[in-house]
């Protein structure tokens, strides 16, 4: 176990190294990441109790995650000037992305599934209430496979959106989407247009 101050100063270090596979030493031995084959860690800081990063999986420079668990999928990625915060867990499915300047709250879990985009930038996950929150209400956010969040999407507390959607840019969703293929737009968000395969149409 690394104390805090010992942490803090790898931490800086690593923020000023320059070559990627010190980098992913430092985090696999002394931190004790479960790190795969071809990962590439930027100058990024990754403070959690447990890591699991699979085979040819990017993080970019500028990061900052602090959670309990982070686990990235074969090929996912997270490129740069990211925050996730929070006491729970992060997982990414294989080949998903996490673009620019987002901010996913772990208060609760939040799951990504494969092959989904958090695209553009400034968009935010949120997984707490307020202290009035019923006790014992699932607050965790599920996005399934194949989804695309364009730029400034709001996600509230509880949301699961299923697989194979698109969700507008700048839209706030507020409520699950459970329908499959659809775009989905709007303050609130809603359902805009059906049976759409958005990588063909977008």
């Amino acid at each position: 176990m690394i104390n805090k101050l010992i942490k803090k100063v790898i931490f800086k270090i690593i923020l000023y190294l320059s070559n990627n596979s010190i980098r992913v030493f430092i985090y696999k031995h002394y931190f004790k990441y479960d790190i795969g084959a071809n990962v590439k860690i930027g100058k990024s800081v990754i403070n959690c109790k447990k890591v699991t990063l699979e085979d040819d999986v990017i993080i970019g420079d500028a990061n900052f995650i602090s959670c309990r668990s982070l686990t990235l999928l074969n090929k996912s990625r997270i490129l740069s000037h990211n925050t996730i915060i929070g006491g729970s867990n992060l997982k990414m499915g294989e080949n998903s992305r996490i673009i620019y300047n987002h901010k996913i709250d772990l208060a609760n879990e939040v799951s990504i599934g494969e092959n989904s985009w958090l695209a553009g930038d400034y968009s935010q996950i949120w997984t707490h209430g307020s202290l009035k929150t019923k006790l014992g209400k699932d607050l965790s956010v599920n996005i399934g496979n194949n989804v695309y969040l364009g730029s400034g999407v709001l996600i509230a507390p509880g949301v699961k959106i299923n697989s194979n959607n698109l969700v507008g840019l700048g839209s706030v969703v507020l409520s699950s989407i459970k329908e499959q293929s659809c775009v989905v737009s709007g303050n609130p968000a809603k359902i805009v247009k059906e049976n759409v395969n958005w990588r063909e149409n977008w």
